[in-house]
């Protein structure tokens, strides 16, 4: 019996060594690949550091060119602004820019294609009283034989003659209109500039080494000041508050988000108040006066007095600097700009929003020959007949642009009370610009936005903004 124990014992043994050299392989192949496996975790966590790295080291190059170029473009731009002229172009022919902002894409892209039939159809009235003139011409010169014949038709321009002399052709010589077309989506409306609302020139654009630049100018005085409803007159801050909500609820504003802007501008109000055509402001400071050295006799140095005596100095801010004071202010925190700058519903790539038709740089005056529809009736809401003046002003300024307020007495005669009532919110003329330089170099974009007040070559800078 002890023997079978013995030898079952021995057994065991031998099957648990056997086993034992025969996992061996299997337990280094797991045990190499853990290994493996641990190591190529800290191989590519070491890897991801280095290329988080270097992607923050490049960002870092390519933000410092790109802020360097942004800058010098900003500088340029100070210094050539000087030598710009902002001349209106003749748009008695052309749809007015003034109510776009109320489209969606549907109705802006039918008053586009209304607009491209209004010009193919003015481009075939054209032709037709060219060939008109033609067989007019030919016809005086070869007696009084009206007809296109074959020698006639070989001094025909072009694109007539061939419309005439094409055998397919179903035209002929009074339907001129065949084949007229423009592409509506190549059209956009040209603002009171020429380039669209608000630019006063094209964007200028241009390469320093690598990085693009676009330099863009806008009128300030088209949009409706939000200094307004911050004024200090008791007696028009009924009327201010009007003109705020008239211009809100053009921009689809609901009440609530009206009742935020206006208790936002209270804020502002409680730190400073705005006032039209504001006077320098005198500083009165006190300041500790210099201590005056002691005469002592003897070997001793002059030692200064401890009288700690103070005075009063004044010192004065020009007009201007209330303008930079407001222009710090709206651009605060405490203006909620994610709202503002809410788009309205299915504008698309045009992004209108309230924060596009809105002064936040301190400007004072609306330029009636710049400014869209609703933005000419929250300003003459001082003086009344708001809808009535602004549709005027409208239909007319596509003739001709307004000279002066009194031109505009003249013109709408039966509203000078009126107008006369809203005289200190308006102007003719814009002076009151926005410089914006926006930077691209890899994955960086910076810009640069600088607001001037200027009178012929003479430029005063307002404020300027830089974001990442």
């Amino acid at each position: 019996m002890k023997k079978m124990m013995n030898n079952s014992r021995k057994t065991t043994r031998l099957h648990s060594k056997t086993m034992a050299v025969t996992n061996r392989p299997a337990i280094a192949l797991v045990l190499t690949l853990v290994v493996l496996v641990v190591l190529t975790t800290i191989v590519y966590a070491l890897w991801s550091r280095l290329g988080q790295f270097k992607h923050r080291q490049q960002y870092l190059i390519d933000y410092q060119i790109s802020r360097y170029a942004c800058d010098s473009a900003m500088k340029y731009a100070l210094a050539a602004i000087k030598e710009m002229k902002f001349n209106f172009i003749k748009r008695a022919d052309r749809p007015d820019f003034s109510d776009l902002f109320t489209m969606d894409r549907q109705e802006y892209a039918q008053f586009l294609e209304e607009w491209a039939q209004q010009i193919a159809e003015q481009e075939a009235l054209e032709k037709a009283n060219e060939a008109d003139s033609t067989a007019n011409r030919l016809a005086g010169s070869q007696g009084t034989d009206n007809s296109f014949g074959d020698n006639q038709s070989k001094n025909l321009p072009g694109d007539l003659e061939k419309l005439l002399n094409e055998p397919n052709s179903i035209a002929d010589a009074n339907d001129l209109t065949l084949g007229t077309y423009t592409d509506p989506n190549v059209l956009s409306i040209p603002g009171p500039y020429g380039p669209e609302w608000p630019h006063v020139r094209e964007p200028i654009k241009f390469e320093i080494g690598k990085t693009k630049v676009t330099i863009e100018i806008t009128d300030e005085n088209a949009k409706m000041p939000l200094t307004w409803a911050i004024t200090s007159d008791k007696k028009v801050s009924n009327l201010a508050g009007n003109a705020l909500e008239i211009f809100c609820e053009w921009m689809q504003m609901d009440f609530v988000e009206i009742e935020e802007l206006v208790d936002e501008l209270k804020e502002i109000q409680e730190i400073k108040s705005f006032t039209i055509n504001p006077k320098p402001i005198t500083i009165t400071q006190k300041v500790k006066a210099k201590p005056k050295a002691s005469k002592r006799q003897g070997r001793r140095s002059r030692r200064p007095s401890r009288s700690r005596s103070t005075r009063t100095t004044k010192t004065k801010r020009p007009a201007i600097a209330h303008t930079t004071d407001f222009a710090k202010l709206l651009h605060s925190s405490v203006i909620d700009f994610e709202t503002l700058a809410t788009p309205l519903p299915d504008t698309g790539d045009r992004y209108e929003s309230p924060l596009k038709y809105l002064g936040l740089w301190g400007s004072q005056r609306v330029n009636i020959n710049t400014a869209p529809r609703h933005v000419l009736e929250a300003a003459f809401t001082f003086g009344g007949d708001a809808e009535g003046i602004a549709e005027e002003i409208i239909q007319r300024r596509r003739e001709k642009p307004f000279k002066n307020v009194k031109e505009l007495e003249r013109s709408l005669y039966r509203y000078a009370s009126s107008i006369r009532k809203t005289t200190p919110y308006i102007t003719t003329a814009s002076t009151f610009f926005a410089i914006k330089v926006t930077a691209v170099n890899g994955k960086t974009k910076t810009s640069t936005v600088a607001t001037v007040i200027k009178s012929g070559k003479t430029i005063k800078p307002i404020a300027i903004i830089s974001n990442l």
